[in-house]
């Protein structure tokens, strides 16, 4: 595998690790909200000021942009913060390497996009295989309360990678039907999703006054910014142009075991059984769901 695309998914794993730390620091919503304001503006700032580019308002979907800003970063990333303020950032990384499923799903059902039976059953595998990590439930996640054998926190980050699902559905739309540029959808619905989630911070809970330790919070906040929103970004764009977006996209899968180390290593975090037999199986899944796309994937360089 080529060494660009192990650094991206390795520095992307440790922005999880980094958030886990974010919310044991400060409030969600503040995370939330200060990570998306700095994100959004310096892509703004790169769009319009380094690159000097217009755009025409009157050509802009509104309506999509409206349901990314609200429902994709303003509400997918608040639950997906609330979440990980009680479950690991393992746990997090493996539910999120499960949004391909999530994705093929929500376009089968909304957007009655074709599915082959192949990818049916991959489908089923790799949801089946979420079932070990999920049944391992901290005492601090059950304490919040459970759905059936389901913790909430546990609900809220799937909800959030159904959400970030959807979304991505629909940034895909303006980018490539409605020719709008990444940078500048990135930007404006970070922008203002961020700007939703630092004045809910304000109103209902302590907003900047509740962060810890400020001389550790602002530098790896920086840091999940300019790695996650930023390197990682335009890293995956530059390896599209020599690899297939399958093949990242499967690539994807080494996520988890970063992830994994980082926690261990830094957050302490307790590996069991469990977490690797989820992994074996939601892969296995996601062999399936991608093998007949993964034949045409084209040599590596």
């Amino acid at each position: 595998m080529a060494p660009l695309i192990i650094l991206m998914y390795a520095l992307f794993a440790s922005s999880l690790s980094a958030g886990k730390y974010l919310v044991s620091n400060a409030s969600y919503m503040f995370v939330v909200g200060s990570r998306f304001t700095i994100a959004g503006a310096i892509l703004l700032t790169y769009y319009f000021g380094w690159q000097q580019k217009r755009i025409d308002i009157r050509k802009l979907n509104i309506a999509a942009y409206a349901q990314i800003i609200f429902i994709g970063i303003y509400t997918g990333y608040m639950i997906r913060l609330w979440g990980l303020t009680y479950i690991s950032s393992t746990k997090l990384s493996l539910f999120f390497n499960a949004s391909p499923f999530f994705t093929a799903l929500l376009s089968y059902l909304l957007f009655h996009e074709k599915m082959t039976f192949k990818q049916l059953i991959g489908l089923v595998i790799g949801f089946v295989g979420l079932i070990p990590v999920i049944i391992t439930g901290s005492p601090v996640e059950t304490e919040i309360g459970e759905f059936f054998f389901i913790s909430w926190p546990e609900v809220a980050v799937l909800t959030a990678v159904a959400i970030q699902s959807y979304s991505w559905i629909l940034m895909r739309k303006l980018v490539k039907h409605n020719g709008d540029s990444t940078i500048f959808a990135n930007g404006a619905t970070m922008f203002f999703g961020g700007l939703l989630a630092l004045t809910t911070s304000f109103l209902f809970d302590e907003g900047i006054s509740a962060v810890k330790d400020a001389q550790a919070f602002w530098p790896w906040l920086f840091y999940v910014v300019m790695v996650s929103n930023v390197v990682c970004a335009n890293l995956y764009g530059y390896l599209l142009k020599h690899y297939t977006a399958t093949f990242i996209s499967f690539a994807g899968f080494i996520t988890p075991f970063f992830t994994a180390l980082y926690g261990w290593s830094f957050l302490g975090e307790h590996i069991t059984w469990h977490f690797y037999a989820s992994c074996i199986i939601v892969m296995t899944g996601l062999y399936l769901f991608y093998k007949d796309e993964l034949k045409a994937t084209p040599s590596l360089p």
